[in-house]
């Protein structure tokens, strides 16, 4: 798998706007939403039994729905069922909703999405398709910058296989869930422990691609 030093550079920035995002969204959790992470644990711990049955199913449907923000979710469900745990449920739900995606576009195609997806939402779905092959693929999994709704939304649309898309999707996606959800089992215990998960979560997206971006750079000078 390759990727030019133009890309690497854009992933480099989408990854620190990612994370901006994940400690901006905690922020607005517990400074300005009625609701915060104990009130989630609070409704989970009530409905018991079928919490995490009401959690997946939330996470996988909310998928479809492009605009529906998510991205707190996996940290506030390691915050109430527990790191471990929270990261089998995520990955679940990851993986339903993603199917779900993948099926419609495949199933009902370009006309169905236009009548329920924004404008602007379509059209980076039909960028992407346009552009998704088996490594771009791994990429976009690796590093959720155009969230798994779009890119699934996008594969549908292409003629990659649905075992590929979702072998490629459990494996690529798997250290990032499990990172967040250090994140949000840290949250739980102590607020450092939370940021220390945000760092390494920082540190795995970043080493690859700036290991690209200046191999690229160095390639580029031996030409000359």
């Amino acid at each position: 798998m390759d990727i030019t030093r133009k890309q690497a550079i854009f992933l480099i920035i989408a990854v620190v706007f990612g994370i901006g995002f994940l400690i901006a969204a905690d922020q607005a959790v517990d400074r300005l939403s009625p609701w915060g992470y104990e009130d989630f644990q609070g409704w989970m711990h009530d409905l018991n039994f079928w919490a995490p049955l009401v959690y997946v199913l939330f996470f996988a449907v909310s998928m479809l729905i492009v605009p529906i923000p998510t991205g707190p979710v996996p940290i506030a469900a390691a915050v109430a069922f527990g790191g471990i745990q929270a990261f089998f449920y995520t990955m679940l739900a990851g993986v339903l909703g993603a199917s779900l995606c993948f099926w419609v576009a495949r199933r009902w195609g370009r006309p169905a999405l236009q009548r329920f997806l924004p404008a602007k939402v379509m059209q980076e779905v039909d960028r992407l398709s346009s552009l998704l092959g088996i490594r771009i693929l791994i990429i976009l999994r690796l590093f959720p910058i155009f969230g798994v709704d779009i890119v699934s939304y996008g594969a549908g649309l292409t003629q990659i296989s649905f075992k590929t898309y979702l072998v490629i999707s459990v494996l690529a996606s798997a250290p990032t869930v499990i990172l967040v959800s250090v994140v949000g089992d840290g949250l739980r215990e102590n607020n450092t422990l939370a940021l220390i998960g945000l760092a390494a979560l920082a540190v795995f997206l970043l080493i690859p691609l700036i290991y690209f971006a200046f191999r690229q750079r160095d390639s580029s000078r031996d030409s000359r």
